[in-house]
């Protein structure tokens, strides 16, 4: 036996080795081969060899030791694993020999995860399906997983919308209680019970204006010429009456966080039947409504706002195709008289709306919508642009110059969810200074709201300058809630809160709580920082749920037009060649230039020399499309 002062010695130099060792925390990243690295918090990255990676699974966070290789590079040795955050994934079945596994989804990942006999829930050779992990690999490199359930085959039709519901965990699952709770508030609908007391605004002439297809119809306008201007009624439906925050739905909706309109099914935040019917403004029934009307002027100036829980009546379900044919065309479809006059009363306010929205903040260039037609499969079969027009204009002032009334109404009651953006990030401020100051012009604080309007307005002054304009944006934050009243600088107004799309969006259902609470002199719910938190994440996971199905489908159908030229527009430029998007489908790729190629790239600018060409943001040209890359989903283009 060692004797005790041979034992401290030991522990001596064990402690001694252990001081001396350079130990680092991060997170693991594989790559295309077998062999990963990790990303540590002091910012390196150190090598981790395929043995170590047999052991892990992108995303862990580890404790590593840092030594230098014999060819100079970082190399760490595994010493503890920190945390997993992979519990579940999607991928396809494969059965290898005797052997099933599932191969997990996306580029982080680069192995097989084996299927014990007892936890395959009977998928099949290349099924889409969700998994479990049951077994990290970190102790012997055997990772283990269980089939949670079979999404279906590759050839199953809307397999893609399936596929991209599972993956983002858009599966909502309705229990008893949200069904009692939806029968409930039917049965309040057909006894025509609306909760408070309501003011009766049946005899104003509302009209929905939507998509012809729309059936959860959120908000309805009506209008009356004043001698000063207009008087704007804007009404929106009022789920808020019957769901409160803690019932079952109002649950739900806050787990939601939004109405998901994926290409091939919607994912809706509320039950279809109370969405669609009982809470929709439905032409020639009794409605409960949340109405604010707008008293503005001859120059498009909101001088004063009023909102009351009210009953209205739609008269009539108009499309914009509709009321664009009237407005622009003058085109009848059999209107009547007076919704005709309706009809060219908003279309004259939403004109000095815009007017004042341009010369007093900030008004991003309209851009034309998509319209897919989708055949049995859930494929693309075509791609119509749809350019903005008046009747889109008609509902858009009004929503914006709805939810401008209803911010200041919840800032002045110190409550609600207000959707604030910050201007540019902190880590790019240094770049846009220095851009500015290389360019010439002069900005004082540009993160606030008259620093940025003033500097928009200079960009957009000069026709060169304005190039600058995409790739500032692209240094700025995005827009979140946020419980403090706050400046959006994107629009280049004070406040905003979003209330005219309750039956769509939490936030907004959560203001009609607070307005509800305003109006009866009681206290407004509120939301603590991790609910928040959640919900603005959850918001973000729709968004990208929606431009991941979305690309999917557009490389299968562009795969048929490879070969073909297009124009588009530059909305991207990298060290390696630039992104554009075509005119006429929408259908985005990317020019990619050879690595011996010589180029000049100004991140600040974000242009990108090649020979004597400089490309950037906005620029238009013409592409040939390429080839498809449809694991990676990425289309190639090439200069026409």
């Amino acid at each position: 036996m060692l004797d005790p002062n041979a034992l401290a010695q030991l522990n001596a130099l064990k402690t001694e080795i252990q001081a001396s060792k350079d130990y680092a925390e991060g997170i693991v990243a594989a790559t295309s081969g077998r062999f990963g690295f990790v990303r540590t918090d002091d910012g390196r990255d150190v090598f981790l060899s395929p043995e170590k990676m047999d052991r892990l699974l992108p995303g862990d966070r580890v404790k590593v030791s840092v030594t230098e290789n014999d060819k100079g590079k970082l190399e760490g040795e595994l010493e503890s694993l920190l945390n997993s955050d992979i519990k579940k994934f999607v991928g396809q079945y494969r059965v290898k020999g005797a052997g099933h596994f599932a191969v997990p989804s996306g580029p982080q990942f680069n192995r097989w995860i084996f299927i014990p006999p007892s936890q395959r829930k009977g998928a099949k050779e290349g099924d889409y399906v969700v998994v479990k992990m049951s077994r990290h690999p970190w102790k012997d490199g055997k990772a283990q997983a269980n089939v949670v359930f079979r999404i279906g085959q590759p050839s199953d039709p809307f397999i893609e919308h399936k596929y991209t519901k599972a993956k983002y965990e858009l599966n909502y699952r309705s229990t008893d209680g949200h069904q009692k709770h939806t029968d409930t508030i039917q049965a309040q609908f057909e006894k025509g019970e609306f909760g408070d007391k309501r003011e009766d605004l049946r005899a104003l002439p509302f009209c929905t204006i939507d998509a012809a297809t729309t059936l959860d119809m959120d908000d309805a306008l009506a209008i009356e010429k004043t001698d000063t201007g207009y008087r704007l009624h804007v009404a929106i439906a009022d789920p808020g009456f019957a769901i409160a925050p803690d019932s079952p739905l109002g649950t739900q909706a806050r787990t939601c966080g939004q109405s998901v309109y994926l290409l091939g099914g919607t994912v809706p935040m509320l039950p279809v039947a109370l969405a669609h019917h009982a809470f929709s403004l439905e032409a020639g029934k009794d409605k409960p409504a949340l109405v604010f009307s707008l008293e503005i002027n001859q120059e498009g100036q909101v001088t004063d706002s009023q909102f009351r829980k009210a009953l209205i009546q739609s008269r009539h379900k108009l499309s914009y195709d509709v009321v664009a044919a009237l407005i622009e065309n003058n085109e009848t479809a059999d209107l009547d008289e007076d919704t005709q006059a309706q009809l060219h009363l908003l279309a004259e306010a939403s004109q000095c709306l815009r007017n004042h929205r341009e010369q007093h903040g900030l008004v991003s260039d309209d851009h034309g919508d998509y319209e897919y037609q989708l055949d049995e499969r859930g494929h693309i079969v075509s791609i119509d642009l749809r350019t903005r027009n008046a009747a889109q204009q008609i509902v858009e002032e009004a929503m914006i110059a709805t939810n401008i009334a209803a911010g200041a109404q919840l800032q002045a009651n110190g409550c609600g969810l207000h959707t604030v953006h910050q201007g540019f990030r902190e880590d790019r401020i240094g770049e846009v200074r220095a851009l500015l100051k290389e360019e010439g012009i002069e900005a004082e604080d540009i993160n606030s709201l008259e620093g940025h309007i003033a500097l928009m307005r200079t960009l957009q002054q000069d026709e060169q300058k304005q190039r600058l304009i995409p790739a500032l944006r692209r240094m700025m934050q995005p827009s979140e809630l946020s419980p403090s009243a706050g400046p959006h600088l994107g629009m280049g107004l004070p406040n905003y809160a979003t209330i005219t799309s309750p039956i769509r969006r939490f936030a907004d259902l959560f203001n009609h709580w607070c307005l509800s609470a305003i109006a009866n002199g009681e206290d407004a719910p509120k939301l603590d920082e991790a609910t928040l938190q959640t919900l603005n994440e959850t918001l973000r996971n729709g968004r990208q749920a929606d431009r991941e199905l979305q690309q999917w489908l557009l490389c299968l159908h562009t795969e048929k037009l490879a070969g073909t030229l297009a124009k588009g527009k530059v909305r991207i430029v990298t060290q390696q060649g630039f992104g554009v998007k075509i005119h006429d489908t929408g259908i985005e790729g990317f020019v990619l230039f050879p690595k011996k190629t010589e180029k000049q790239f100004d991140a600040k600018r974000m242009t990108l020399t090649v020979a004597d060409t400089t490309y950037f943001i906005g620029q238009e040209l013409e592409i040939k499309i390429g080839a498809v890359d449809h694991d990676k989903r990425r289309i190639a283009f090439e200069l026409a």
